[in-house]
């Protein structure tokens, strides 16, 4: 089969698609001819070498989310081979044209649901809901900012916090178009990285806001976690940017009685799905209602897969970036 797979050279890394062995399903796990994956800003920074946090060495096949058929299953699985399903990969492997995973780790993708859809639900909504909801504390009129507000995780975090009548959802975007995205998406208002502190001030009277959905690091980390309202918390879910946090100090956590906490989606999908059981029943209803939406903002086909990257390279795309395997594999 067909797998686009990162590799290591003497100038540095790259990723091509190859001819690698068809994968056999583990006695609880299932073996999916994909359909449809999505690919992510953190994608981009696994092939690189950039990314901050766990990654294999290479060579690796990059991608994490996928959805299919499934065509192969374990005596033990959940799902038999015809299920049309969806789901996540703790580890990159899902840009190939067939997957093995864990049974545990797919869903059956709802008939209204197409592929392309599917495949662009997971990661964003669920890290959406774990970080706002279960960690953040998210309810009715409480105020939220949200960073990165018009890429997937963000889009979705926007969109999520507005169906849970947040009281005020501030968002953040690198242009004026994604900002009119954001606001499109249900966001409150707008600002760039550089005056958001600014919008915050406005329009919380000074007091902040009660949660932080915080996704870039670096300076951006910093210049939050200063912006909480008293109990209010701030939920990490990665550094974009390519740079961790680098000052802050404990005594500020105290001083400003606020929290700082941190969402891996992948880590607990893989050591403990039973946690993530409430925010899963929460949004498959919010989606089977029509209340949110997966927010696929470019299909690309295999072959194109360069123009995903420097599409996401650029922020160009308001939400999803997803594969098209329907038409094809490259060569």
């Amino acid at each position: 089969m067909q797998a686009f797979v990162v590799r290591d050279h003497a100038g540095g890394r790259s990723a091509t698609w190859e001819e690698v062995a068809d994968p056999s399903p583990a006695p609880g796990g299932v073996v999916v001819q994909v359909r449809a994956a999505a690919l992510a800003w953190s994608d981009v920074l696994q092939m690189e070498g950039g990314y901050v946090g766990a990654v294999p060495d290479p060579p690796f096949v990059c991608g994490h989310e996928f959805a299919g058929e499934v065509v192969a299953a374990g005596e033990q699985a959940q799902h038999r081979p015809g299920d049309r399903v969806f789901g996540f990969l703790a580890g990159p492997g899902a840009f190939a044209e067939y997957v093995a995973a864990p049974s545990g780790l797919v869903r059956r993708t709802p008939d209204a649901l197409s592929d392309l859809d599917a495949a662009a639900f997971t990661t964003s909504f669920l890290t959406a809901d774990a970080a706002l909801v279960a960690v953040g504390g998210l309810t009715a009129g409480r105020s939220v900012l949200v960073h990165a507000a018009a890429g997937g995780v963000g889009r979705s975090a926007v969109q999520l916090a507005h169906v849970l009548d947040a009281g005020l959802v501030l968002a953040t975007a690198g242009s004026p178009a994604r900002r009119a995205a954001a606001e499109a998406a249900g966001a409150t208002a707008s600002a760039g990285y550089d005056d958001f502190a600014d919008l915050v001030r406005e329009r919380t009277g000074g007091r902040g806001v009660d949660v932080v959905l915080e996704s870039v690091g670096g300076d951006v980390f910093d210049r939050s976690a200063r912006l909480l309202a008293p109990f209010g918390r701030l939920v990490t879910i990665g550094a974009s940017s390519g740079t961790p946090p680098q000052r802050l100090k404990l005594p500020l956590l105290w001083q400003r009685s606020i929290s700082v906490c941190g969402v891996h989606i992948g880590r607990l999908l893989a050591e403990q799905p039973e946690l993530l059981e409430p925010s899963w029943n929460r949004l498959l209803c919010l989606l089977a209602a029509g209340r949110i939406t997966p927010g696929v903002g470019l299909v690309v086909t295999p072959a194109g897969i360069r123009h995903g990257i420097e599409a996401l390279r650029s922020r160009i795309v308001d939400g999803r970036v997803v594969i098209d395997f329907t038409v094809g594999t490259a060569s």
